[in-house]
């Protein structure tokens, strides 16, 4: 149930909430360069499209089976 705007969310959340977004950022970048070092283009969503981050930098959609860049 959301707590009113009166309410404080206690400190220990936000250090919890803030140690799981700390650990997610770092396994992102671990596989985002290991993707790069094998040369594998790494897929990511975006305002419902899917896109992919090539190893040398570039980013392509798909779009009816034709890369667009």
């Amino acid at each position: 149930m959301p707590k009113s705007k009166n309410e404080n969310i206690p400190l220990a959340l936000y250090k919890n909430i803030t140690d799981v977004m700390i650990k997610a950022n770092e396994a992102s970048d671990k596989v985002l360069e290991e993707n790069k070092r094998l040369r594998i283009a790494t897929p990511f969503s975006l305002l419902g499209r899917i896109y992919y981050l090539m190893p040398n930098g570039r980013i392509i959609s798909k779009r009816n089976n034709r890369i667009k860049k």
